[in-house]
């Protein structure tokens, strides 16, 4: 879609106003578009496209390399342009948390553009957004195998190079991973062959891969109550931290769930909560139990920034007030309660949500709750997404284990 350069930019900015920046980030946003702007003028481009955003994130590249810009300004430059171009292509600007380099600056300008074209994609397809990260992560991942294969661009691509990525891959991933990785791959050889004129690379793509089970990790009663009570409840992330790991730990949410639950799942008169899971899509019914209601409640009234659009039950700290991420923010939320409580030190032990799932999903299993009861609760569509939490029953285990009776070892020949 094309636009004046100037229109759109007044879009961008009503868009970025809506997320309570600072008046210095505003003012820094401004700036970068009015450089945009005079690039635009000195070259004749009247009109925003893909041409023109390729054309100034090569300008900014060029620059930076020739020692012009400092660091933190071609981020700056680029970011901004980077925000018109998803206003451009959807209307509307959704914030997201920055990392000190872009996820992207690895790739050289082609495989960029591309895997920034990719993203956008994969959002116009409605997939869920822990979906789009996934498959953008192993969508960049697979460019840089090509880009160290030295391959030139799309056109270029073979068979051959979309194999070769797979194994760098599978170096990286553990085997029940790479089924995941396979769907990530194949999607991303489907939008080259829809957008970039590649033929045969969605054939490349195996379909058959060996799955492990691992080990499920789990904590006693006594370590979880632990856990939920590190926060300090004094600082300005006590009261919230508080509740998710409660929350978490009480009824088995996924984190994704608990980051996306809104104000209007929580039924206070009924004292239950209501979700459709993010994995499942099935909605799932929970009682709100004491302490998780008082949790919630109290940060609600004492830490919850007032006056903001967002309508999800936990938001960020800090300006702008938008919902957490699921991928990184939960995970943080949990490690830093594991480190505080100096729990989950051993190789191989997780840190996050889902180690305080897995151990609801065990006391039930040890307390006589039925699988398919296990099941129900947290949400899995049959009881076989339950069974591997029967490894972690080791009294129950044991109890499998056969004597040698009948198949006695031979005696040592004297």
């Amino acid at each position: 879609m094309k636009i004046p350069i100037g229109e759109l930019i007044s879009k961008a900015d009503a868009e970025v106003l809506k997320l309570n920046h600072a008046a210095s980030t505003l003012m820094q946003y401004r700036w970068a578009w009015h450089r945009f702007a005079v690039f635009c003028f000195e070259q004749g481009i009247t009109e925003f496209t893909d041409e023109t955003l390729a054309a100034y994130l090569q300008f900014l590249t060029t620059e930076r390399a020739e020692g012009r810009f400092q660091e933190w300004k071609y981020k700056l430059l680029r970011k901004t342009a980077l925000v018109l171009s998803e206003v451009n292509d959807t209307g509307m600007y959704r914030w997201k948390l920055s990392k000190h380099a872009g996820p992207n600056d690895a790739l050289n300008p082609v495989f960029r553009l591309i895997q920034e074209h990719f993203e956008r994609w994969l959002t116009q397809k409605g997939l869920a957004e822990a979906t789009q990260e996934l498959y953008a992560i192993v969508g960049r991942r697979t460019m840089t195998s090509w880009q160290g294969r030295d391959v030139p661009g799309p056109a270029a691509l073979t068979g051959a190079d979309v194999a070769s990525a797979l194994v760098s891959l599978a170096e990286s991933y553990q085997p029940g991973s790479m089924r995941t990785v396979l769907t990530a791959v194949r999607v991303l050889c489907q939008f080259l062959e829809e957008s970039q004129g590649c033929s045969g690379l969605v054939r490349a793509v195996p379909r058959i891969v060996s799955r492990r089970v691992r080990h499920v990790s789990v904590l006693p009663a006594e370590e979880v109550e632990m856990l939920t009570n590190t926060p300090d409840l004094g600082k300005v992330l006590g009261r919230r931290d508080r509740a998710m790991l409660l929350l978490g730990a009480r009824t088995g949410l996924r984190p994704v769930d608990i980051v996306a639950l809104r104000l209007r799942d929580v039924d206070w008169r009924q004292g239950q909560i209501t979700v459709a899971q993010h994995k499942t899509n099935v909605v799932l019914t929970l009682p709100l139990l004491a302490d998780v209601g008082e949790a919630i409640a109290g940060y609600l009234l004492h830490d919850r920034p007032a006056g903001v659009d967002d309508d999800h039950v936990f938001l960020r700290a800090n300006a702008p007030y938008v919902a957490l991420s699921p991928s990184g923010s939960a995970y943080d939320v949990s490690a830093r309660a594991f480190a505080r409580a100096g729990i989950g030190s051993q190789p191989g032990q997780g840190r996050g949500f889902r180690v305080l799932r897995s151990s609801l999903a065990t006391r039930m299993l040890e307390g006589g709750t039925s699988l398919p009861v296990i099941s129900g609760a947290l949400g899995h569509r049959g009881i076989s997404s339950a069974k591997h939490y029967l490894s972690a029953d080791e009294e129950r285990m044991r109890a499998c284990c056969l004597d040698f009776a009948g198949i006695e070892p031979r005696t040592a020949m004297p």
